[in-house]
């Protein structure tokens, strides 16, 4: 479910943004797994980050 509102200040302008550099989150029993971007849904007036996610979550499956 997409935020439609900040619960800080009301706002209904949601954007997105993807954090840079080394910030990938890996499963943490797969060592040498590439990992996924984080991706956040920001508020432009305030800049609260609503929500956090990854944007390849099939990476998380366990496949034993």
């Amino acid at each position: 479910m997409e935020a439609t509102q900040c619960p800080k200040c009301g706002c209904k302008e949601i954007g997105k943004g993807k954090l840079t550099g080394h910030a990938v989150i890996r499963p943490v029993d797969k060592f040498f797994s590439l990992g996924s971007d984080i991706i956040a849904d920001i508020c432009t007036e305030c800049g609260y980050i609503l929500e956090m996610k990854v944007s390849q979550p099939e990476k998380f499956k366990d496949k034993r």
